[in-house]
């Protein structure tokens, strides 16, 4: 209780220092709402960027949804510039005195072969969370996009999520941990839920370069979301110009190498996006330096996207995607044994998506429905000439190698509707459903006996459905209220379920200026697996690995300062009954979920973000957070002791922060990154990790040559060359940071 009364004193006092000042009452404010559309054809465009301006400061802005829909609500009436804008179409602009009530302003855009500059929205559009995709403002790089971003060609979508969440901990698995937590994040792509109801090691989803913009969306989320405490909320590209292609290729240290191609085009109501890439590196999984063994590791991406306009207001997309990771596992990271072990995985969805708007500018209201199968393997074999050196809890004569082999299929649907009912309210309700089949043969032996085996079929499914709306009586309260249930079975583990509500209540004295307050009940169910049913002591079977249940309470205020500069501070507190961590069998990469009795995790986190019309932008993330477990701990593969006591999770980061510097003028572009980690501290054996501070960079120029573009770009990871650990031995053994890094990209691009 200490520790939130101090957070809520922090946040007072910085609002009281913004000189932000209740403005005297106002009888009505004004809402903005339209279609963007292409001027040509007449064709929606879908996350066309707009912003509301004020000679050349932008007072707040949002995104376009897939209809090409946009609303921004809560605006003192008054004169305005209205903006809109996207990549490849001339930027419009309309001149308006905005009066009290609604104002319609369509777009008509036009097509333009050139790149446009770009208008940077730096306020949160106060509009319904729902109607449109929520933008917000201060998370340092709240919005990623794939024409602003500079990272290393090697990156995958972890390392862009540990860089643009404040407090989020990268984990040498694939995974990120935000905010304390374990990897209680699920992905959205194009609306749709991928399933988290399996895990595929360090097989990612997808490329980035696929992507048209992630929004993070972290702790207060509405009754839509389930399973998670973040969303990455990921929107493929659409095309909107009638024809794109791009190809390019790098090469660097460690013999890293990557090619990618792309092919869009939207002509008529039919468009289609296709995407792949490659990624061969000899770092994929790092072993202490300045060893380097059997270290080799290759991704593959794909993905195609084709979509048909039916009407303006109705729109049906097919998403396909494939990935499929092959590496060496190098070494067993707890006893310092050298393996010459190999992992394969893939992973991959299908998603048919219809959506329909509500009224005759398609802009009332939205029904959603979708169809999607998600589907992946697993492959872990050891080497063949592995020295036997697993021992399971309670079992210290008997060594064992490893062996696993997964195939799974999600079968599923989702649907939504959203019908605004006044200028007051609004509901939002849904419904979805995911069966999980497949197989698992996971085995223990070496050459004298068998030992453990969990050689079952997979079987189970989850249920979830909620209803949520937003109240705003008068224009400076709003309240946002839902409730969802969730039912979860897994063969072998049984059912189980929760009725969660989610209230968040606003303060909304202007829009540069929020101030909020949030409660959430989590449930995060565990995957269908049965692998954890053998890891108890000697490969007894176990206690089931329960959901996580807990209590979520966040308190922040935002501000958006004058000269582009933007601001947020938050404080937040979680208790989880029980608590969830996942476990790492040493020497693989096979992952099983762990049981803490109690987690506790409180922290505070500073966001600002500085994103003028000039060449320079930058932000700067702050957080501190402490992720504690208390009591038994249990499932997974552990030493035969594992704590009992209260202590430090493996992953908790007391403090983060991470910034960026993006110098761009002249089709030249300089991007430096940096990230902060205070280091583990639990405690345990080889448990201490020393901080680290790592820095990337990056250069570049794009030519014009007629039709064609062409970008060379240096990157440096690493650029200090610090050695450092990702985290130390604990529950999964120690694993290492990337050296010093150097590649060099091509990219030729044609619109």
């Amino acid at each position: 209780m200490r520790s939130v009364l101090i957070i809520a004193a922090l946040l007072i006092s910085f609002w009281s220092l913004t000189g932000a000042q209740t403005p005297a009452a106002s009888p009505s404010r004004a809402m903005i709402s339209g279609k963007i559309t292409e001027k040509r054809d007449g064709h929606p465009i879908a996350y066309a960027e707009v912003a509301l301006m004020r000679g050349t400061d932008v007072v707040t802005g949002t995104v376009a949804d897939e209809l090409g829909n946009y609303k921004i609500r809560n605006v003192y009436p008054g004169k305005y510039t209205l903006v809109a804008y996207i990549v490849g179409f001339k930027r419009a602009q309309i001149e308006k005195d905005l009066k009290p009530g609604e104002n319609e302003m369509n777009f008509a855009l036009e097509a333009n072969d050139i790149s446009l500059e770009g208008v940077t929205v730096t306020a949160e559009a106060r509009s319904n969370q729902h109607s449109t995709q929520k933008l917000s403002i201060i998370t340092g790089a709240p919005v990623f996009q794939t024409s602003t971003y500079h990272g290393s060609p090697s990156n995958l979508p972890s390392v862009i999520i540990q860089q643009s969440i404040p407090g989020a901990v990268q984990a040498p698995t694939g995974e990120v941990h935000i905010r304390g937590q374990h990897a209680e994040y699920s992905y959205n792509v194009d609306g749709l839920p991928v399933p988290e109801t399996q895990s595929e090691g360090m097989t990612e989803l997808f490329d980035p370069r696929v992507v048209d913009r992630i929004s993070f969306l972290v702790g207060d989320l509405p009754a839509e979301y389930s399973d998670a405490l973040a969303i990455i909320d990921v929107r493929t590209k659409i095309p909107a110009t009638p024809f794109a292609a791009s190809a390019s290729g790098y090469v660097g240290s460690f013999n890293s190498s990557g090619q990618s191609l792309s092919l869009a085009s939207h002509t008529g109501n039919f468009a289609f996006f296709f995407a792949g890439s490659r990624k061969v590196t000899d770092r994929r999984i790092d072993t202490p330096l300045p060893a380097v063994f059997h270290d080799h590791g290759q991704d593959l991406f794909g993905l195609g996207k084709i979509q048909y306009i039916i009407s303006p207001n109705d729109i049906i997309a097919l998403d396909v995607d494939q990935s499929g990771s092959n590496f060496q596992i190098p070494y067993d990271s707890t006893g310092g044994i050298r393996l010459n072990d190999n992992q394969d995985g893939t992973s991959g969805f299908q998603n048919l998506i219809f959506r329909h708007g509500f009224g005759s500018d398609g802009n009332t209201g939205e029904f959603f429905f979708a169809l999607t199968h998600r589907q992946g393997t697993l492959d872990y074999t050891p080497g063949a000439s592995d020295v036997p050196s697993f021992y399971f809890g309670g079992d210290s004569v008997n060594a064992y190698n490893i062996k696993e082999n997964r195939r799974y299929d999600v079968y599923g649907a989702k649907s939504d509707i959203s019908i605004p009912e006044g200028e007051d309210l609004s509901l939002r309700g849904g419904a979805s459903y995911y069966y999980t089949t497949g197989n698992e043969n996971f085995s223990a032996f070496n050459l004298t006996r068998q030992g453990p085996q969990s050689i079952q079929n997979l079987d189970g499914y989850d249920l979830g459905a909620y209803v949520e709306g937003t109240y705003q009586p008068i224009p400076i309260f709003q309240m946002d209220a839902g409730v969802r249930y969730d039912f979860h079975y897994a063969l072998g583990s049984g059912s189980e379920s929760q009725i969660s509500p989610k209230v968040k209540l606003t303060y909304l004295p202007d829009l540069a200026t929020t101030v909020y307050a949030y409660y959430g009940r989590l449930f995060v169910p565990v995957l269908v697996e049965q692998l954890r049913q053998i890891t108890g002591a000697s490969g007894a079977i176990a206690q089931p690995t329960k959901a996580v249940r807990g209590n979520y309470y966040e308190a922040g205020v935002t501000e958006a300062f004058t000269g582009s500069l933007s601001a947020k501070l938050l404080g937040y507190y979680t208790e989880e009954n029980p608590g969830m961590d996942d476990n790492t069998i040493p020497g693989t990469n096979i992952q099983t979920a762990v049981n803490i009795q109690k987690i506790f995790v409180r922290g505070a986190e500073l966001g600002l973000n500085y994103h003028p019309e000039g060449p320079l932008t930058g932000y700067f993330n702050l957080a501190v957070s402490h992720a504690q477990g208390v009591g038994t701990t249990s499932g997974g593969f552990l030493p035969a002791l594992p704590p009992t006591t209260a202590f430090d999770l493996d992953h908790d980061q007391r403090i983060t922060y991470s910034l960026g510097l993006n110098y761009t003028r002249n089709q030249y572009f300089a991007n430096l990154i940096g990230s902060y980690g205070s280091g583990l501290t639990n405690g345990l054996t080889n448990g201490h990790v020393s901080p680290h501070l790592i820095f990337d960079g990056s250069i570049g120029k794009t030519f014009t040559l007629g039709t064609f573009s062409v970008k060379p770009q240096l990157f440096v990871n690493n650029i200090l060359n610090h050695q450092y650990l990702l985290k130390g031995s604990f529950f999964s053994g120690a694993s290492w940071g990337t050296p010093r890094s150097v590649m060099l990209k091509v990219a030729v691009s044609t619109d």
